[in-house]
This record gives structure tokens, sequence and C-alpha cells, in this order.
């Protein structure tokens, strides 16, 4: 045994869903945790006021833009994910959905057992509570008609307005209304209810989303937890050379300063908890794995079947009314068995997305086919065409659908050698010849789409990206990090436990085992909050100084079953969790 004094007993990467999960529930048993984040730590006033600001808005460090949106480009996907401290919580639209019976009972899930949803219920109810779930209680046109095209396709059943984590206004309070903390009893931060500006998923100015710093980290830190921003990790390795990890872990870190000033280091801890979410998790590991071999006994399935939710995002455009008011998500629509859509709005003046996710006039269809479709129809069109790809106004009179399946699809990432890198070996997106391809083709919610537009004298759009390379938009990458019950099955164990290696946890979106259908934070922080159920107490003595967390009497329309049965109030006196 090692005689290393550690610096940490937990070091968790990442602090998204998973990360913030981690560093509350491990510091309850007693540990001394640091969260890594490679993004920047932001008060709510620091948020940009459009998505125009791209200093602020966007994610490119090398041009000196360190926002809270992360564009990856792939030959086979386009991914959209946060970056910084509460990671995806920041600029996520605060949908919490549990997904539906058949997801669980799907054989990427059954696999590993065939009593997923009995398992952790419960812990999509303490998710729930923890991030304030609550019924969405705004809506406006965008809405109305969005229930209409349901009802003109046979399904208007399925509308629903959203559950999402908002504070919204109670009774008769006014938008923005200052109030003590509504969810802890008393003991989290003060908070305002929301204004309904839209801007969600450019970061709340106004305290009144739920995101992790208001809820897991807040109290993390309040037990302790230390957060290092603008830390990305470059290397795990083993104290013991060539080990299972019993002995601890060695991080080493680079610290990006003001000045593009940087400064290497390296800290010792009994375990880590990889939390950087897919396009985080799975390069890092991948590298440790195969560049590094640093990790070299980790799983052959580590980057194996990630998937996309099966997912696109088509828009109506310009239409004849502003829409640009309420939360960012607001309602929800099944247009088949398999096909959900959701509206998805922008603040007025946030048109930097039709101006980075450029649109064009919809075309349908795959491949060359699709391609020629487009040029013919902006030769035909070129107004109409112009038009739509202009960004200038946008926000406030069009609308995004979020469009997501439960049908299986995915693509690997792999460390490989590219055909015209001779001599380098990069993380690469692949897929094999077997495999489920993705798809920009959803019939289903294109019609929609196009219904929606004409009720409102609008014009149905496709994303020219999709159009010209054939890889979908994804803002839900999930996968790539298998849970089974042994190395040959998965990577992890139900615990997160990465199989050949002691203390070493993954607790994010990179274990969901398959598409969910629906927006998958609460699913990701339900699994987390599974995972860390099966952690055991390290330090007695510390976890009996952590001052428990009261739930407080729950608000009007506010998720609180513990059982995860539904959202009925369950629990009506403070409740230690």
């Amino acid at each position: 045994m090692s005689n290393v004094t550690y610096d940490f007993d937990q070091i968790i990467i990442g602090s998204g869903f998973g990360g913030s999960v981690s560093a509350l529930r491990l510091t309850e048993k007693g540990n001394r945790v640091l969260i890594l984040e490679k993004g920047k730590r932001r008060n709510d006033k620091d948020f940009a006021k459009t998505n125009l600001d791209r200093k602020n808005y966007i994610w490119m460090p090398t041009v000196g833009w360190k926002g809270v949106t992360q564009f990856s480009y792939t030959n086979k996907v386009t991914v959209i994910h946060g970056v910084g401290v509460g990671g995806g919580s920041q600029v996520y639209a605060n949908v919490h959905f549990i997904p539906e019976d058949k997801v669980f009972s799907s054989p990427a899930w059954s696999r590993i057992r065939t009593d997923w949803k009995e398992q952790i219920l419960p812990y999509y109810g303490l998710a729930q509570r923890m991030l304030g779930t609550a019924k969405n209680t705004y809506t406006n046109i965008a809405d109305e008609t969005l229930r209409k095209v349901a009802e003109d396709i046979g399904r208007g059943d399925s509308y629903t307005t959203v559950s999402t984590g908002v504070l919204f206004p109670q009774d008769d309070d006014v938008q923005g209304k200052a109030m003590p903390d509504p969810y802890f009893n008393g003991d989290g931060p003060e908070r305002n209810t929301c204004q309904m500006c839209a801007n969600c998923e450019i970061g709340c100015r106004y305290n009144s989303k739920n995101t992790l710093m208001k809820n897991y980290l807040y109290f993390a830190e309040r037990n302790g937890a230390e957060i290092r921003p603008e830390s990305e990790v470059l290397k795990i390795e083993l104290i013991t050379p060539n080990g299972d990890g019993c002995d601890g872990y060695k991080v080493t870190i680079r610290e990006h300063k003001e000045n593009n000033k940087k400064r290497e280091y390296t800290v010792t801890t009994r375990g880590v908890v990889v939390s950087a979410g897919v396009m985080g998790t799975v390069p890092l590991l991948l590298r440790m794995r195969d560049q590094y071999k640093t990790l070299p006994n980790i799983s052959k399935l580590l980057g194996q079947q990630i998937r996309t939710n099966s997912e696109t995002l088509t828009t109506a455009n310009d239409m004849n009314v502003k829409i640009s008011d309420g939360v960012a998500i607001s309602s929800f629509i099944s247009v088949d068995d398999d096909t959900n859509v959701e509206i998805n709005r922008f603040g007025e003046g946030s048109n930097g997305t039709w101006l980075y996710l450029p649109y064009v006039p919809m075309v349908t269809g795959v491949g060359i086919k699709r391609i020629g479709k487009f040029l013919l129809n902006t030769i035909a069109h070129p107004i109409k065409t112009v038009k739509v790809l202009n960004p200038n106004g946008k926000a406030a009179r069009s609308i995004l659908f979020l469009v997501m399946q439960k049908s299986e699809s995915f693509i690997h990432f792999e460390w490989r050698r590219k055909w015209y890198r001779l001599f380098k070996k990069e993380i690469s997106a692949v897929q094999n010849s077997d495999d489920i391809p993705l798809t920009v083709s959803f019939p289903a919610a294109e019609d929609a789409t196009r219904r929606f537009s004409e009720k409102l004298n609008g014009e149905a759009g496709s994303a020219l990206t999709e159009i010209l390379t054939g890889a979908p938009m994804t803002a839900h990458i999930m996968g790539g990090v298998a849970i089974g019950r042994n190395a040959q099955e998965g990577v992890v164990d139900e615990s997160g436990e990465v199989f050949g290696y002691k203390n070493m946890r993954v607790i994010d979106g990179s274990i969901i085992p398959g598409n969910l259908g629906v927006n998958p934070s609460l699913t990701i922080t339900a699994l987390a909050e599974y995972a860390m159920s099966k952690v055991g107490v390290f330090d007695e003595k510390r976890a009996s100084h952590i001052k428990p967390i009261l739930f407080s009497e729950p608000l009007e329309g506010q998720t609180s079953a513990l059982t995860g049965s539904g959202n009925l109030v369950a629990t009506l006196k403070p409740q230690p969790q």
C-alpha cells in the first residue's frame, strides 16, 4: 500500500449534472472533494444579454471567446454543449422528463437489467426535488399553434406543457419578484421569479433558472468542496504504475490564467470521477488508454455506441406574430409513436441561433438528392432563400423545433489515424457498415413544422449544415461509456466504477444506455443519484458534521414525489434528503 499523502479524497472532472451530483453526495459521505472545470465561473449578470455576444456566449478560447456554449464538429454529427461551472445547466432549456416505459424495456437498457425503471424511479423523484421541477405555467400563441398541429394529425392528446426547472411566479406574484430560498427550507440561495425573457439557453441573468449553482454545487461548496474553473485535465495516471488504482491517482492540470498565461501542476487523489460530458469524458479516457497508456485496462467498449437522441432541429421562420416571450421550451407533442417535438424559442435579439446554425427553406430527403433539391429550390426561389438565411430579427418571430426519437442509431469515437494524417492519430467519429446509421430525415416532424409555419404565415426551414453534410445536429449527445456486468459487456458498473480500476468512476451522460426520445438532464441526474447511492461513507466523523438538506413545502405546481411515481405533491413537510 502506498504511503502517499493525498491532496484530495475525490477529484471530479467536470461540473455538469453528473459531476455536481457526485460532488454533493461525496462531500456528504465525508470526502474532501475538488471539482475541475475547463470553463469559466459566472455570476448571473455575467451571462450574455443575447447570443450575438460571441465572447460571452461561444466557447472558442483560441480566439478569446470563453462563453458557455461549445459547437463541436465531427464528420458524423454536430454537437452543441455547455461549458463552465454548472456545465450544461447554464444553457439547457430546463426540461425535465421521465422517459416512457418502453425506453427502459428496450434492448439497450434491458441488456443490463430488466427492472431499470423500478430501480431508478426514486432517484428521478429526488432529482426533481433537487432541481425544483415544476410544470410550465406560461404559454403563448406558439404553444396554442403546436396544440392545433397535434390535433390536425390526430395526436391532440399528446400535447402537454413541459416540466421545467424554473422558479415561476406564484399566484399574483410579479415577474422578477425577489424571495428567500423557496426550495431547501431557507438554506439555499435567494431567488427571483422568472421574467419570461426566453433566453434560458443563453444563460439566465435574472436568478430564476434552477442551475446547478443554485442547488447541487451550492450545497457541495457549503460542505467544503473546492471548485477550480478554467482548469483543464491533461492526464490521469496511477500512483502505482500498472496497478488497479487502489493506491490512488495523479491528475495533471493546466490552469488557464489571464493574458493567455498557463500553469501546469499535479494533484493526488484517492479517487477520480470523470464527469466531463460525452465530448470531454470519452476523448479524455481514450487518450489515457490508447495514447498515453496510463489507463491501458479500460474496456475495449470505450467510445462505442455514442447516441444523439436521434435528434435534429427544424424551424418555422418569420411568422406574423411575436412569439419570443416565455421559457425556452414550453410545450411538447408526439408526432408519431417514435418522434417527439418541442417548441424552442429564444429571447428577442438573440438572432445568433440563425447565424451560427443557418437555415434555408425546408428541403426533405437525404444525401445527394437532398442537396440537389436544395440547389434547385435556391435557383427557383432566391429571394425566399435569402430571407430565411438572414438572421436579422429572427428570434422575435421564429421558432426552432427540437425533434427527438427513441429509435436506435449510433456512432463510435475511436483513437485512430485518419487517411489524410499519415503520422498522427486523433479522436475520430466513425460508423461501421452494420451500424444503425444516424438520420437527418424526420418526415413526421417536417410535416408538423410545415403545418405550424402555415398557420402563422411563416416559412418552414431545414438546417443548411445537415443538407450539405448529412450530419445531424444534437444538443443531447449520450453514451460511449456503457454500463455492464463486466468489462466484456461494458466500461463501468452500475455505480459508475470503471472495470479494472478501483475508485475511478464515470458519472455523466456517457453512461446513458440508449436513446431517450426526451431531454436527458433529469435522467443524467437520476442515474448519478443512483450511482452515488451505491458508494459508501468514506469518513464517518467528517460526514457526521455535514448539515442535511431539508426540502421546503412544495410550491404550487412543483413536482415533489420522492417515489418518482409522478407529478403529484407527495411530501408537504420538510424532509431530510
